[in-house]
């Protein structure tokens, strides 16, 4: 299980969230970032020379939703290297899921573990507590937020400001529209959006702005300027 515990020598929470237009703006940061800073990445999005330059590639934390595990890699029942490959992108980067929230994404979580110890990576995977989410779950629902389940980005988030001096989000967005009047799509990689009534984007969106105007956190949707 991954234990949270708060480190005050930890400045920054970056978390870049794969809900954005084409480009990321994920370089507007490197001025203001100091050190030591922490960067999680949301689902495995992709950081390949494509992107690169919007989104990075420092990554310090990488989430799998066990669903990606089942549609796309076939529950690692079968074929286990395509999915090495794509958590090698992210080289060293920590590994997390939420293995235990129910008992569908138990078997698929744990089969991480068993491919990484498999291909000897140094990669390490940890496990939300499922008390944690059920925690954070019901948090937000008092604020409003209501929704079959929460997204990865909110529950990143939430650690975030239990732990961290400074959170700053990137490509947090859940409209058609940009604050620029731009149409964007879903994802910078893509425009697939998740199952109708499942999330609810708009009002996660909406807490964190509220926070962003108390200075809580920081909100980053302007343009890169690098």
């Amino acid at each position: 299980m991954m234990e949270l515990q708060q480190d005050k020598g930890l400045d920054l929470f970056a978390v870049p969230m794969p809900d954005t237009e084409q480009k990321d703006h994920y370089l507007i940061t490197w001025p203001e970032i100091g050190l030591p800073c922490l960067f999680c990445r949301c689902n495995l999005p992709p950081i390949s020379e494509k992107y690169t330059m919007d989104v990075g590639v420092k990554t310090d934390v990488v989430t799998v939703n066990p669903s990606i595990i089942t549609e796309r890699f076939h529950k690692l029942e079968k074929w286990r290297r395509p999915f090495y490959r794509v958590l090698q992108v992210y080289e060293n980067a920590s590994v997390l899921l939420p293995a235990f929230y129910n008992t569908r994404n138990t078997d698929v979580s744990i089969r991480v573990k068993y491919v990484l110890d498999d291909f000897e990576s140094p990669q390490a995977v940890y496990y939300f507590h499922p008390q944690y989410l059920v925690n954070v779950s019901r948090y937000w629902l008092s604020l409003g937020v209501r929704a079959k389940r929460i997204s990865t980005g909110l529950i990143l988030a939430t650690a975030a400001l239990e732990l961290c001096e400074e959170v700053h989000l990137f490509g947090f967005w859940a409209f058609p529209m940009n604050p620029s009047g731009l149409y964007i799509t879903h994802h910078y990689y893509d425009n697939v959006k998740p199952r109708p009534g499942f999330h609810a984007m708009p009002s996660e969106i909406f807490n964190f702005l509220h926070l962003h105007s108390r200075g809580i956190l920081r909100v980053h949707t302007g343009t890169c300027s690098c």
